[in-house]
């Protein structure tokens, strides 16, 4: 069994105070209302809302592009960055599964991955590894890994942007013996790890909670939503990745996830909107500004 989430609970402190992890919110949240597309004045003017320094965001976005995250495009006469034709396909396939509230399904069987990638490859087998991982799967033996069958479309999608199809099969299959499901469930994942993992999160969004919802408000202040938002959500969208949605009946009574999913939709449901909103005055307004000023298209 591989864990990795002790420091992915240790890491979710962190992640709002980063400047590509907001970016990256930035851009998969919001952007694509606008086609993918801001000025580079937008991303620094909402990023000094999330209290980043300009210089930080400069920087990250440089290293977006050297990563083909993000493609330098003008628009208009002005500077800006576009989401590139694989970042905007993860956002998109990731929507669902963050953004969309989770029924705990019930056992319909698993998916199996087998995969053998030769060792002068080792690197790529270690990113398949990796990001198998990282879309909830565990490892069962060797080649052999395994999650809820729901999680088909996402490996599928993984095996085509790593162009490894003919390296790998994928089965759907049932457990039938030779230890319970349960006790099997519980090798292959680390379920202490995940539900510390929750926990974490749920630590970080309480004082949203109470913020937000101690006190009856009539309408959201379009810019602290826009912060508390995009702040919660840097810390969620990692989160459903590296939890696989087990049924129910495989999970512990008092499950972390449960009240961490709540307080995480609590927050999306109020504030999602006016953050939306004012993200589009800002990103929005940039431009006007630029179009009304001649001297800035020179």
């Amino acid at each position: 069994m591989v864990s990795i989430f002790a420091g992915e609970a240790k890491d979710l402190i962190d992640r709002s105070s980063r400047p590509q992890s907001l970016i990256i919110t930035i851009y998969g949240a919001y952007s694509r209302s606008l086609g993918g597309w801001l000025s580079a004045s937008a991303i620094v003017s909402l990023c000094a809302d999330l209290d980043v320094d300009e210089p930080s965001v400069r920087s990250a976005l440089s290293r977006f592009k050297r990563r083909g995250i993000l493609i330098s495009k003008l628009q208009n006469g002005v500077q800006g960055y576009a989401l590139s034709l694989e970042a905007r396909k993860t956002f998109e396939l990731g929507d669902a599964r963050v953004l969309e509230r989770r029924e705990v399904p019930r056992d319909e069987g698993w998916v199996l991955v087998a995969f053998s990638i030769p060792e002068q490859k080792r690197e790529l087998r270690y990113q398949l590894r990796s990001r198998l991982i990282r879309v909830g799967f565990a490892q069962v033996a060797g080649g052999l890994w395994i999650a809820p069958r729901q999680l088909t479309v996402d490996v599928t999608a993984l095996a085509k942007s790593l162009n490894i199809e003919k390296n790998m099969n994928i089965f759907s299959a049932h457990h039938l013996a030779f230890q319970t499901t349960p006790s099997a469930v519980a090798e292959w994942w680390d379920l202490k790890d995940i539900g510390i993992m929750y926990k974490s999160f749920s630590a970080t969004v309480q004082p949203l909670i109470r913020k937000w919802f101690t006190k009856k408000l009539v309408k959201p202040d379009p810019r602290a939503a826009f912060i508390d938002y995009t702040k919660a959500l840097t810390n969620w969208r990692h989160v459903p990745y590296l939890d696989p949605g087990l049924p129910a009946e495989y999970l512990p009574k008092s499950w972390p996830g449960f009240t961490a999913t709540e307080s995480f939709f609590r927050i999306h449901d109020l504030l999602a909107i006016p953050a939306l909103n004012y993200f589009h005055s800002v990103a929005s307004g940039d431009l006007i500004k630029k179009s009304e000023n001649p001297a800035k298209k020179k």
